[in-house]
């Protein structure tokens, strides 16, 4: 007798642990919607899982889904008045495997699994009350399982105003608990402290995919451009955000680049935020000029410097031809701001531009890394080494040098016309590498900034200079000046064109260096040209020791002249040793230059690597 009586009790117990989760839950859990699980505990990470609403007439229509595509075996659901904790309308039109929990007798305002299936992206109605007036919050509980549930998951907040629907979007984070409702866990707060205020980046790599510039600025909270996705049900929900910008857009590519891609923008026009949709064809962007219907407008404002907007798309939309399948395709997400508008469209994104590194499902929530820039590090680094670097010492020796070292000679010429050559050559084959490697990278030609512009013109002048200069006539004759002053020219055209390049290529968004690159340059400049005075200067003092001048103006051959018949002018022209220091300084701090722009180029963004360093190093 004593064995039966244990024997039921077992399975007693057995059968309550299965009723309490397959029959779902009684009317008296709508309090504070805890299970009585035996061994089972509530979870105290961010919840998997959340209610979306969305407005209808006079209803909300409900999705209780997980970001992660996790399914559950029970839930409960209750409506509450966020002001007095009051039960608040009636579930409507439930799928299978629910039903409907009286939390108040004779009202259906509350909602519960029948079965321990596992469920997903169950859709509900909820019914408001004819004549309320006031703000409700669904409050939810999940059980992944019988043991393991997140009690208490909160929706964004609806407002309701006699059957008027409206949905908050970005839901304000609970400070404190309720006394009527367990603890509130919401979708969109983070597990850490926020660094900075903005709900922008509340629920980032959590429940929904944020992707931003520069590096790590999402984790940080401080992204020049930022779009975040968050999937709700049939649609997805789209917010960007850009710091000193007049525009912000996001775009859906299949690479990484520019071309044949999808794009929404929200431009601030002066007196509000509008939404557009355009189409990059290559590297053109066009606005269509009707509105689109696969996206709504959510919400716009610009606070501050910080323009903020928000709008929906359609899971799957035909844009110029081709399908966008949101739910089935991956995408690379592309993300740009600028300061300036075009007639009809936006200007070129100076303030920020940014592509994810990998094309991914934007219902799989998770971070997104950005797309590698390594041929861009690349072509700028050879053009510095050209045009900072080879360039200016070639150029150099070639003005001042002519009398200097002419005891000796190599490869059979005097040492400055072919230490000039290996320079020159030298920056040639720099800059046709350059060039190469971001026309692959580019996949197309631009003239879109001054930076491209002035980078061209430097590519062809540097180009044709050694053709001209294979065909330099001979030395005494006519046409030999003529020559002089066209090499002279084109050399440094091709010198200060390349320079001032670099100086644009500093504030461009790929490049990611910090402003004060720019005062870098600008010190490399001021050190050229003093350099170049001073051995003017010197060359003038020169000239009035000797019976002969030193070549310090190309334009005038030294072998065209009788001074070559000179016992002197196989000599060293006077002051011979000041030059050749002047020129031993110049070296190494050109080199010096040279050396630590390219360190920030291609360690771009240098000071974020720098950071990185340092912290790594302190840890041994």
């Amino acid at each position: 007798m004593a064995n039966f009586i244990r024997l039921m009790l077992v399975v007693g117990l057995f059968y309550g642990r299965s009723q309490s989760l397959s029959s779902g839950a009684p009317p008296k859990a709508c309090e504070n919607l805890t299970p009585i699980h035996q061994y089972g505990s509530v979870q105290n990470s961010p919840p998997p899982y959340q209610v979306l609403p969305a407005a209808g007439q006079g209803r909300v229509r409900l999705i209780l889904g997980s970001p992660q595509g996790l399914a559950y075996q029970g839930f409960i659901m209750v409506a509450r008045d966020v002001d007095t904790g009051e039960f608040v309308g009636e579930f409507v039109s439930l799928p299978d495997g629910a039903r409907v929990v009286e939390c108040t007798e004779g009202l259906k305002n509350g909602v519960t699994h029948i079965n321990k299936d596992r469920k997903q992206n169950l859709e509900f109605d909820w019914e408001a009350p004819e004549d309320y007036v006031g703000t409700i919050i669904f409050n939810s509980t999940f059980a992944q399982d019988y043991s393991t549930y997140w009690v208490g998951v909160e929706s964004p907040r609806v407002s309701v105003l006699r059957r008027s629907i409206d949905v908050k979007t970005v839901p304000t984070v609970a400070t404190s608990l309720r006394t009527t409702t367990p603890p509130i866990y919401t979708p969109f707060a983070e597990d850490r402290a926020p660094v900075a205020d903005d709900p922008f980046y509340n629920g980032c790599g959590t429940t929904k995919n944020c992707f931003g510039t520069p590096d790590n600025c999402v984790r940080d909270k401080n992204c020049k451009a930022a779009v975040s996705v968050l999937v709700r049900g049939e649609r997805y929900f789209f917010e960007m955000t850009a710091r000193k910008s007049i525009y912000v857009a996001v775009g859906l590519s299949a690479d990484s680049k520019m071309g044949e891609d999808s794009v929404v923008e929200c431009v601030n026009n002066g007196t509000a935020v509008g939404l557009f949709t355009s189409w990059n064809a290559g590297k053109t962007n066009t606005r269509h000029s009707t509105p689109s219907g696969f996206v709504q407008f959510d919400s716009g404002i610009v606070t501050d410097d910080t323009i903020t907007c928000r709008f929906w798309r359609e899971k799957s939309t035909i844009v110029e031809g081709r399908q966008f399948d949101l739910v089935n395709t991956p995408f690379h997400l592309l993300v740009a701001a600028g300061s300036s508008l075009r007639r009809n469209g936006v200007d070129y994104h100076n303030v920020a531009y940014a592509a994810s590194g990998e094309a991914k499902l934007l219902s799989d929530v998770g971070g997104f890394l950005v797309a590698s820039n390594l041929l861009i590090r690349v072509h700028g680094a050879l053009m510095l080494a050209a045009w900072v670097g080879a360039a200016s010492i070639g150029i150099l020796l070639a003005r001042y040098y002519r009398q200097t070292w002419v005891n000796s000679q190599l490869c059979g010429k005097d040492q400055w016309f072919t230490w000039h050559r290996f320079f020159m050559i030298l920056t040639w084959s720099l800059t046709i590498a350059a060039f190469v490697i971001i026309f692959v990278e580019l996949e197309a030609w631009s003239t879109a900034t001054l930076h491209a512009s002035f980078g061209l013109a430097t590519t062809i002048l540097c180009f044709v200079q050694p053709f001209m200069a294979a065909l330099r006539p001979h030395p005494g004759t006519p046409r030999r000046t003529i020559f002089n002053w066209g090499h002279w020219f084109v050399g440094n055209a091709a010198h200060i064109c390349g320079i001032v390049a670099i100086f644009f290529a500093v504030p461009t968004t790929k490049a990611r260096l910090p402003d004060w690159v720019t005062w870098v340059m600008v010190a490399y400049v001021v050190f050229h040209i003093l350099t170049h005075l001073i051995l003017t200067f010197v060359g003038c003092a020169s000239d009035r020791q000797a019976s002969h001048r030193i070549n310090s103006f190309p334009m005038k051959d030294m072998h065209a002249r009788s001074a070559m018949t000179h016992p002197d002018a196989r000599r060293d022209a006077p002051q011979a040793g000041l030059r050749k220091t002047i020129f031993g300084l110049y070296f190494v701090i050109v080199a010096c230059f040279c050396a630590a722009l390219i360190v920030i180029v291609v360690l771009a963004p240098i000071e974020e690597t720098w950071a990185s360093l340092t912290t790594t190093i302190s840890k041994y």
